[in-house]
């Protein structure tokens, strides 16, 4: 919680002392922090019961951890597995108060790659009123080889919010394998069938020039 400072606080004897009677109470959010940490690393080694086991504390840290930090780790942590525990947990953390937890859902879902996962980024992508959040869902289903996802996206193309065009030209791009950047036009035709080529690409020089003249 100290930042930048923490550093210089370590080397600190009366904040060592403040931090080991804070120990001494409980578990300290930074241990917490770094015990999520460890066990995302390796949940996906365990057996099927102990991954079970984890799933459920984790739910419940997702359901009713008062820290929002915890509840993102959490939701990041646990998408290592597949279960039904875990589908029910990221389906929490999907409806979040907080955007930082519903965008760490998103990015979660996007690694579960499983119907329930598809629906809920669609959703999210489309329907979440913070635009963070609906940028980290549209990256996840660049991860999605999917007609239904291809079919949203390109809807999407014509959302007001041009950091949300921006991302749904790069999930495209990682699906269909073309980049016409925010060529949304060429992107539509290509998308409805039409064989749109590629724009090439600037040389160094073109390049040099645009960043000395911008406007030439």
């Amino acid at each position: 919680m100290d930042g930048p400072f923490y550093a210089m606080k370590q080397m600190n004897p009366y904040y060592r002392k403040e931090w080991q009677k804070d120990r001494e109470l409980g578990p300290t959010y930074a241990q917490r922090i770094e015990e999520l940490e460890l066990l995302e690393s390796r949940l996906v080694d365990y057996a099927p019961d102990d991954q079970l086991r984890w799933s459920m504390q984790l739910e419940r840290i997702i359901e009713s951890d008062p820290s929002p930090e915890l509840r993102a780790r959490a939701a990041q942590a646990i998408a290592a597995i597949q279960n039904d525990t875990v589908t029910r947990a990221l389906n929490r953390a999907s409806a979040d108060e907080i955007e930082k937890v519903r965008m760490a859902a998103a990015k979660s879902w996007g690694i579960q790659k499983s119907s329930a996962a598809k629906d809920m980024l669609l959703s999210m992508a489309t329907n979440d009123a913070n635009n963070s959040v609906r940028a980290s869902a549209i990256r996840s289903l660049g991860n999605f080889e999917d007609p239904e996802v291809r079919q949203s996206l390109t809807s999407l193309l014509d959302d007001r919010s041009p950091a949300i065009q921006y991302e749904v030209s790069q999930s495209l791009a990682k699906l269909t394998g073309r980049n016409y950047g925010g060529d949304f036009a060429s992107w539509k035709k290509f998308l409805g069938g039409e064989e749109v080529p590629e724009p090439q690409p600037k040389s160094m020089t073109a390049q040099a020039l645009d960043y000395v003249n911008p406007w030439r």
